[in-house]
């Protein structure tokens, strides 16, 4: 099972770190040529405390700044200790955008991380612009 669990990370890792534009996204830009990779990217992020242990939240929301919209993200922070910001799902919405995203998340009732990131996506992927993918926090959290 951990052998699993591991891979499943590494595999989801990978996902992360492999998606990436240096194309000038623009609203207009014609994508019916385009050939995309058949790879799902995921923008996640990774926290854990100062020692490298994962911290697990108990709960954690993804707000897009400008219009205060809560948006859905799969959690999969309890099994790969990765929390998903964004994912391919969103590049229609963030195709040709700069899109600020605040991630907040929780241990019980208490905030202890609030980050904010801007995400866009191109004709084939939504990538990371701004925004550090793994957060360290010092004071372990009970």
């Amino acid at each position: 099972m951990k052998n699993l669990l591991f891979f499943a990370s590494l595999f989801f890792a990978i996902l992360c770190t492999g998606c990436s534009s240096d194309k000038d996204n623009s609203d207009a830009e014609d994508c019916s040529e385009v050939n995309c990779t058949d790879k799902f990217c995921n923008i996640g992020v990774e926290i854990k405390y100062e020692d490298d242990t994962p911290v697990v939240l108990d709960s954690y929301e993804v707000i897009e700044v400008a219009t205060g919209k809560v948006r859905d993200v799969p959690n999969w922070g309890e099994e790969f200790h990765t929390y998903i910001i964004a994912s391919d799902l969103d590049r229609e919405d963030f195709a040709g955008k700069e899109i600020e995203l605040q991630f907040v998340g929780k241990i019980g009732e208490k905030t202890v991380v609030t980050k904010n990131y801007v995400v866009s996506a191109n004709c084939c992927h939504t990538y990371l612009l701004k925004g550090d993918e793994e957060i360290v926090l010092k004071e372990r959290i009970p």
